[in-house]
């Protein structure tokens, strides 16, 4: 029999537990955490955000070039082979994709409400994102080291 934690599982955290080793905060932390994966996975495979397309623009445009980089990494991953851009790097490139939807998703729902949503960190991050794509488009690694 599991010895029950009396403590949340998550570091330097000593609320009680609440569900799964976690206290009430972690685990719903965890939940959203889940939830904006979710939605960004759905928007990859469907171009559909809370069930209405993408507005017009340049947000739009990003977009279908993710997809296009969503579909190749899929097949590729799927099929157990390396991308003929991405070589090695080919298994983290879903979780790169994943995390630009995250951002473009932010960005479409403030546009929707009417809010702009011009967070810095958000847009060093996505550039960043784009970046690693870009490096392994010219022949670089995605940090943009030349490979060996």
């Amino acid at each position: 029999m599991a010895k029950r934690r009396v403590e949340c599982a998550k570091y330097h955290c000593t609320d009680p537990p609440f569900m799964g080793g976690l206290c009430r905060r972690h685990h719903e932390e965890d939940e959203a955490k889940e939830r904006r994966r979710n939605t960004a996975l759905a928007l990859l495979d469907s171009g559909r955000l809370d069930n209405e397309p993408l507005g017009a623009g340049p947000l739009r445009e990003e977009f279908y070039k993710l997809q296009d980089w969503w579909r190749q990494v899929c097949v590729y991953i799927t099929s157990s082979r390396e991308h003929p851009v991405l070589r090695d790097e080919t298994r983290y490139a879903d979780s790169w994709c994943i995390g630009l939807a995250e951002f473009i998703i932010d960005e479409e729902r403030g546009r929707r409400a009417g809010t702009k949503v011009d967070v810095p960190s958000h847009q060093y991050l996505r550039k960043q994102l784009w970046e690693r794509f870009d490096n392994l488009e010219r022949g670089l690694r995605s940090n943009g080291v030349e490979r060996p």
